[in-house]
């Protein structure tokens, strides 16, 4: 594991900061699991943004569609352990707390929890293994995106992650691999700035200690 540079961690924090990412640098696994249940308990109900049979609907949200009355964390890609540990914490509040599935979840749900292969301090950039659907889907049909990154995993361009990229190409079989750098935003309508449209309306980032 190649050690940590602390030029390119504050590079990092900084870019990823002027894309409207949130940044937060914890010390634990623990304390990256405890922040996903605190922002999901925070955070305003999910909105139901296409028809979901047999959820409980809640009161209408700033869209004027209904809301998730029991809120959702996603992790399909968490190892067995560090999962045990979320869905204990989001049993207690009440939470789901999903692995798979989300193919049923396409309304929305509240949060998604990704692990990051790389970041990229020149841009604010995660670098994503997104082989797997539901990994792909806690992404995308999340409100909010929390990505984990290692500092350690930190590179200084996207030229330095070249390698990593030639490395998933070459592996024999197809892939997905996302570059995520802010939360979702376009500007495709009359080139008036919206953000969430394309997925979630926020990102969050979680540096974590080697």
């Amino acid at each position: 594991m190649p050690p940590v540079n602390l030029e390119l961690v504050e590079a990092f924090s900084a870019k990823a900061a002027i894309v409207n990412a949130v940044v937060q640098e914890v010390p634990s696994m623990a304390a990256a699991l405890q922040y996903v249940v605190d922002v999901c308990e925070s955070k305003a109900p999910a909105e139901l943004l296409a028809d979901e049979p047999g959820v409980e609907q809640g009161p209408l949200g700033p869209n004027k569609v209904p809301t998730r009355v029991q809120r959702v964390v996603a992790a399909p890609d968490l190892g067995e352990e560090d999962f045990a540990v979320l869905a204990k914490a989001c049993e207690e509040k009440g939470f789901a707390c999903l692995r798979e599935g989300l193919r049923n979840r396409l309304a929305g749900i509240d949060v998604g929890l990704s692990r990051s292969l790389a970041g990229v301090a020149g841009s604010g950039t995660c670098l994503m293994d997104t082989d797997n659907e539901d990994v792909r889907l806690a992404g995308m049909i999340s409100e909010i995106h929390i990505i984990l990154l290692r500092k350690s995993d930190i590179y200084p361009d996207l030229p330095s992650i070249a390698p990593l990229l030639r490395e998933r190409m070459n592996a024999g079989s197809a892939s997905y691999t996302t570059l995520i750098t802010g939360p979702s935003r376009t500007a495709d309508i009359e080139r008036v700035g919206a953000v969430g449209v394309h997925g979630p309306l926020e990102l969050h980032i979680i540096l974590l200690e080697d």
